[in-house]
């Protein structure tokens, strides 16, 4: 194909700054063996205390469907077919773990030597990048587990850096692998669509960054966008490898559960269908002593002189999810105001907004299992997870602070007229995104949920902080 054309002198000047501001993103080198030695090294650093990786019943459940097989789409399976993988190399649960390390860091490592003029300029972000895993230390946490969305993140950022390769060496081959990496995202994350809200459509109108692009360019590239999401939603329809439906899921009607819960201890009043508690009536105090904003399934275990509610994965029916949907298009809005104090208690906690606290930033240990999956150095686990819980106390630790900082950066980028300012906005409006959704659809505050959106704002600072320390460049008119 030949080499895109420069910017489109007839479009308007909105379009002809835009295109103005996408050029000269791609301006550095790739470094790829510095990228796969700091990839190396920190994967060691982060693998090793708590190899093969921490795991919780989610964990344990997708390595149990690589072994026996995917039964239900509660949970997208491509993480079981990871796990598959991982046990045909030999490497038990632990090839998944090295994998999605090590594609973070690869992928903000090449990323980083690309967006920024220098060798040296590309170390210090790499660094920077894994000094803000530490110091805001739920990202840390969160990579010592087994959880979908660090494989989210790992192939997010291996899409990012894919894309960019490409716009550099105006090959489209890289760009059609960038948007193949946003489908399999998105298969381990149904929420993960957010994440690319803006990026995914820029990569397909601009494939090289510089210019527009030819038009074949630009179709090959979208197409190869909807490939990937259309078999990220078939993944968790149809099973490998005999093809055959899965089961519906309830996740929804489990929402709405949560949602119920926050209105009706809210509002001072039961608004659960009475099958959910298989018939046993709740007071307001009961349900108000039952909900806890941190995550649903709190409400799930027994608590001494109260029903107990069956609304999990495992027993809602598709009679009771009726039910409850029900209940919830009936009591949310005419509750609204009670709805929107329940869901801002989950927000609070999952970014760490002042009050609140930084909710499961990570795993303590791995659970029993038949599979002899087991922590090879326990107390070095012990020590890792201490120090997570203990450093989660420290305001500087808390999320927002990560993504308030990473909007300062991408406004002095702005401010200053450079030309990357469009793609740090870009990548931010992605994590924003993600917590947006989440946001409604949130089951829960924990930590893990907002990690690829964390992965996302920590490049953003750490280049950006090396971007504004070069020279301006080329400005915006």
């Amino acid at each position: 194909m030949n080499a895109p054309k420069g910017p489109n002198l007839n479009a308007s000047e909105g379009v002809r700054s835009l295109e103005r501001a996408a050029h000269a993103v791609a301006r550095g080198r790739p470094l790829w063996f510095s990228s796969a030695v700091f990839a190396f090294l920190a994967s060691v650093a982060v693998c090793w205390p708590v190899w093969p990786g921490l795991m919780n019943y989610d964990g344990v459940y997708a390595y149990d469907t690589a072994v026996h097989g995917v039964r239900s789409m509660v949970w997208p399976p491509m993480h079981a077919y990871l796990f598959w993988l991982s046990r045909k190399a030999g490497l038990a649960s632990g090839g998944v773990f090295a994998f999605q390390t090590f594609a973070i860091f690869f992928g903000v490592a090449l990323s980083s030597s690309l967006v920024v003029s220098t060798r040296r300029g590309a170390w210090a972000a790499m660094f920077g990048f894994a000094a803000l895993a530490v110091i805001v230390v739920p990202m840390l946490g969160v990579m010592f587990v087994q959880w979908r969305d660090v494989v989210t993140a790992g192939f997010a950022m291996l899409s990012l850096a894919l894309w960019l390769l490409g716009a550099r060496r105006y090959a489209i081959g890289w760009v059609v692998a960038g948007a193949l990496l946003v489908g399999l995202a998105v298969s381990l994350r149904y929420n993960g669509f957010a994440l690319f809200l803006f990026s995914a459509p820029l990569m397909a109108r601009r494939p090289f960054l510089y210019g527009r692009g030819e038009a074949l360019e630009r179709l090959v590239v979208l197409a190869a966008l909807a490939a990937g999401l259309a078999l990220a939603g078939v993944s968790t329809v149809l099973r490998l490898p005999d093809l055959r439906p899965l089961p519906p899921t309830r996740t929804v009607a489990s929402i709405q559960v949560f949602d119920l819960l926050g209105v009706s201890a809210c509002a001072g009043r039961n608004y659960l269908p009475l099958s959910i508690s298989r018939g046993a009536p709740l007071s307001a105090a009961q349900v108000r002593a039952l909900y806890d904003p941190r995550h649903l399934q709190i409400a799930f275990r027994p608590h001494a002189g109260i029903p107990r509610l069956y609304a999990t994965q495992r027993y809602l029916t598709a009679q009771s999810a009726a039910e409850v949907q029900h209940a919830w298009l009936s009591s949310v809005p005419r509750r609204f105001g009670c709805y929107l104090r329940h869901r801002n208690a989950v927000f609070v906690r999952q970014l760490g907004l002042p009050g609140g606290e930084v909710f499961a930033p990570t795993y303590g240990a791995i659970d029993p299992n038949p599979f002899g999956l087991a922590l090879t150095r326990p107390r070095a686990a012990a020590t890792a997870v201490a120090f997570v819980m203990r450093q989660t106390l420290r305001f500087w630790t808390r999320p927002w602070l990560l993504f308030a900082a990473a909007g300062v950066v991408a406004g002095l980028l702005a401010l200053r007229r450079d030309p990357r300012a469009w793609f740090a906005a870009t990548l931010l409006g992605g994590a924003c995104a993600n917590v947006a959704v989440l946001y409604f659809i949130g089951p829960a505050a924990d930590a893990r949920y907002i990690f690829p959106s964390n992965v996302i704002c920590a490049f953003i600072l750490a280049t950006g902080a090396v971007m504004l320390s070069e020279n301006r460049g080329t400005r915006l008119s």
